[in-house]
């Protein structure tokens, strides 16, 4: 069995040996044709759309009109749906794995990629090995092109590769289409359109059933040296038509936007001092900037939802539509950035249309309140494509989430009734240069329906740039139902018997579920003896 980890070959400078490696692999396992067994008989496809940053409460008719009336509406929104780890990468690494970062890799943006254990064993790959056509559209996984000699090289899984390569704008930017590096002047968020409804017409033309992951950019800002010209140059950049349509819209109504009182946050926090009338303006500006980007996201969603129509795949057509993270907008004095625990940065959008031969035949589920993660997304998609997480008899992953075909299907019976969920980060030390804006350096916890519980393990020295373990951990502890926005730490102050008693358990929870691997009965005992829950 070749197992070879990117992380040791980035820490090495062997970039030339993990090209062989992409192209030894291949596409589909060499082989490998495991007999399909899918949930309902038949194999779906799968449209699977990505936003870039979209906070929670921009999934909403005034900015994404055409995604809830094509998606969320006729479909099943997850109002409890949170990611484990809140950064780019780590979050979309779970969406190939169904794991969590700690046994993925992936728990920071850097080196990223790097970091993904076993990168060509990822849910693309399983799906080729039952007989799915794969393409992947915009973004890919930060850190990726460091690992290989040339930008071009299209990741193991993907039979269709039209990447963003280089630094994202939204005006001019590079893509490697299958292997060959382009230069585009265009909107990106049309551009995504094109190759997506390209790809659609493609693989609805063929027997084979597909699956296509749609990357977005947008809302996220620019890379530093890709800036575009006007107003929004260097944030999120609208399409001119949408330029200015949300000026004066400022920032969300939350008492938890410069915060009255942090003292009872961890030092990284509490020592922010409240923002000035300045600093307000310019995060209502990337405010205001995202939600016109939104616009085009929107209108992207469109278009491909009406290729699928086109196509005369819908009834066969499983789709997706959900956020990485979102990013802060002054919550807790913080101006910027993701990456902490908080409602803003973990609580995301996701809705889901299955077809009604996909749910057993029964109605649809409008809204599903179970708390869910994205480690859940991988084994809902291989639960409905009767795939293994296998590209060979002997290169298998053991998933950490769950299947969320039995709560589609209106079924709950299978669901754990008080579902922790993990939450934790491990930045890498070359990512120092996000300390000062407002983030651990590593914390580990866990989130239910009642509480969000957190252990900073390793904490930030604002302005010296560097990381000390902290000797007990910095306890955060919020209830949730009381206290939604999460201003008030109860574990900073006097605690009653219930808040003792809460802070112990979650505790223990977390001691479990830091070093979890699978689910108890799906899958052999983890060598810790913790399953995931």
């Amino acid at each position: 069995m070749q197992q070879v980890r990117l992380a040791a070959l980035a820490a090495a400078g062997v970039a030339v040996v993990v090209l062989v490696v992409v192209l030894l692999v291949g596409t589909g396992g060499g082989g490998y044709e495991p007999t399909p067994d899918p949930a309902y008989g038949s194999q779906p496809n799968f449209v699977f759309i990505l936003a870039d940053d979209e906070n929670l409460e921009m999934f909403n008719r005034r900015y994404m009109r055409r995604t809830r009336k094509l998606i969320a509406d006729p479909g099943t929104e997850f109002t409890n749906y949170f990611v484990a780890t809140p950064l780019c990468c780590p979050s979309r690494a779970a969406m190939l794995t169904g794991q969590y970062g700690h046994n993925n890799g992936v728990l920071s943006n850097v080196p990223g990629y790097a970091l993904l254990r076993e990168p060509e064993n990822i849910l693309p790959a399983w799906l080729q090995t039952v007989g799915y056509q794969t393409g992947e559209v915009g973004k890919w996984l930060n850190g990726y092109e460091k690992t290989v000699p040339v930008h071009e090289v299209v990741p193991p899984g993907w039979d269709k590769w039209h990447g963003l390569v280089g630094a994202h704008g939204y005006t001019h930017f590079k893509a490697s289409q299958n292997g060959e590096k382009v230069s585009f002047r265009q909107y990106v968020s049309d551009w995504i359109a094109k190759q997506s409804v390209g790809l659609i017409d493609q693989f609805s033309n063929d027997d084979q059933p597909f699956y296509l992951q749609i990357n977005e950019l947008a809302p996220h800002v620019e890379a530093e040296r890709a800036q575009s010209k006007g107003r929004c140059g260097g944030e999120a950049v609208p399409a001119p038509q949408d330029a200015r349509r949300f000026e004066g819209v400022g920032l969300p109504n939350s008492p938890s936007i410069n915060e009255a009182d942090v003292s009872d946050k961890p030092e990284f926090v509490a020592g922010k001092s409240r923002l000035t009338k300045e600093q307000l303006d310019l995060l209502a500006l990337r405010y205001e900037c995202r939600l016109e980007a939104l616009r085009s996201l929107d209108r992207s969603i469109g278009s491909i939802m009406h290729a699928i129509e086109d196509s005369g795949e819908m009834d066969d057509t499983v789709v997706i539509f959900a956020s990485d993270n979102g990013t802060f907008h002054g919550e807790h004095r913080l101006p910027g950035g993701k990456g902490l625990a908080y409602e803003e940065a973990a609580h995301m959008p996701l809705a889901m249309l299955v077809p009604e031969k996909y749910r057993g035949g029964n109605p649809v589920v409008p809204e599903i309140d179970e708390p869910t993660s994205n480690i859940d997304l991988v084994p809902t998609i291989v639960d409905l494509a009767g795939a293994p997480t296998c590209i060979s008899e002997t290169e298998c992953r053991v998933m950490d989430g769950r299947s969320l075909v039995g709560l589609l299907s209106g079924d709950d019976s299978e669901w754990p009734a008080q579902r922790p969920l993990l939450q934790e980060l491990n930045l890498n030390v070359e990512a120092l240069k996000d300390i000062d804006r407002g983030i651990s350096c590593q914390f580990r916890g866990v989130r239910d329906r009642e509480w969000l519980y957190i252990e900073h393990t390793v904490v930030p020295t604002p302005g010296l740039g560097t990381c000390v373990e902290a000797t007990p951990p910095v306890v955060e502890l919020y209830d949730r139902a009381r206290d939604p926005y999460e201003l008030d730490n109860l574990a900073a102050s006097p605690e009653s018997v219930r808040t003792k008693a809460a802070a112990r358990r979650l505790s223990e929870i977390t001691a479990e579920l830091a070093d979890c691997a699978g689910i108890e009965g799906r899958d052999p005992e983890p060598a810790s003896g913790h399953y995931c829950s």
